[in-house]
């Protein structure tokens, strides 16, 4: 019943039957000054500042007030399964509904994940580094403005199968549920996070992408307070969560098989974070529909990034840069021919 639910332009039969003034009016709706959310960062003083944004902005007029959000999502009763297959390596994901953005148990629900993520984390060590049945597991807290989800997904290696990480992630679940987390480990994890905490706030990138999201989902002050909140969580708190939320009526489960015949990903591409690797597909697809002058164009911006880029995002970068350098040598030589 969520809203989060739909497809933010709508579905493709939707596309198919919208008149020009519904668009125009979604568009007056939605797209309008008093939807907006501005964002400066830098080196300023706000009184220099000001002036140039009332000069670009001033002018543009309110539109019409967004409605409230009043339909939330029920109360789900039952566990719910999709089974589907594709050309992709065995997998599975689990999600279960939480919390939206502020909630108190938000911020538990983050510390959780971290004690199950990364190469010291619980997930690691069991279905990756012991049990060697998948390739890259993780766990991830999705708050929202108005709902969240918690999220385990894997991907299977070997002879590993997605029911045996299913197993696995329960294991861990009932673990977390029976077992108070260590103090060493819960402080481990908390000191991480305030780590990276303190190293976002020194890029302006990231701190305008911090505070718009955060604005936008209920408020900015959330920069501040989040880090805070997090170092007072207790091992009691994560064992209470676990047990509130992790129940088996209250959870969603996709396993996906690979398609017969079908061939598999490149193994470059399975090497990059399995949560980059859908952005990454679908922009070496659109390097397909790419004139030659855009893709070179392309192909420049990606060696300017390459560089500053994040440690986790070069390894996304470096992949499609050769890809588009390839789709780009294909474009010529076909050109060339003609």
């Amino acid at each position: 019943s969520s809203p989060y639910s739909w497809p933010v332009i709508g579905w493709t039969s939707d596309l198919n039957s919208y008149t020009r003034a519904q668009a125009e009016d979604y568009f007056a709706t939605y797209y309008c000054p008093n939807n907006l959310i501005g964002i400066v960062v830098g080196d300023f003083e706000v009184a220099d500042i000001r002036p140039m944004i009332e000069l670009y902005f001033s002018r543009l007029q309110r539109g019409n007030d967004p409605p409230p959000v009043v339909t939330l999502e029920m109360k789900q009763l039952a566990e719910k399964r999709m089974i589907a297959e594709g050309d992709c390596q065995p997998q599975v994901e689990v999600r279960y509904h939480t919390v939206p953005f502020g909630h108190p148990d938000g911020f538990v629900l983050d510390l959780m994940s971290e004690i199950l993520n990364g190469r010291t984390g619980r997930l690691y060590k069991s279905l990756v580094d012991g049990e060697k049945t998948a390739s890259v597991a993780r766990a991830s807290q999705d708050s929202r403005k108005y709902a969240g989800a918690f999220s385990f997904s894997a991907e299977t290696k070997g002879e590993g199968t997605p029911e045996q990480l299913e197993m696995g992630w329960q294991q861990e679940i009932k673990r977390l549920q029976d077992e108070l987390v260590g103090e060493d480990e819960l402080q481990k994890v908390k000191n991480r996070n305030l780590a990276d905490s303190y190293r976002r706030l020194q890029s302006n990138f990231f701190l305008l992408i911090q505070i718009g999201m955060f604005e936008s989902m209920g408020g900015w002050e959330f920069i501040n307070e989040g880090p805070r909140k997090q170092q007072q969580v207790t091992a009691k708190d994560i064992q209470r969560v676990a047990n509130q939320y992790f129940d088996r009526t209250n959870k969603s489960v996709a396993i996906y098989y690979r398609k017969e015949g079908s061939k598999g990903d490149d193994p470059e591409l399975m090497a990059i974070p399995s949560e980059l690797r859908g952005q990454v597909k679908q922009a070496i697809s659109q390097f397909q529909q790419m004139p030659p002058e855009a893709l070179q164009q392309l192909v420049g911006q990606f060696e300017g990034q390459l560089q500053s880029a994040p440690k986790d995002m070069k390894p996304a970068l470096e992949f499609m840069l050769k890809k588009a350098r390839e789709i780009l040598v294909e474009k010529e030589e076909a050109t060339n021919e003609s």
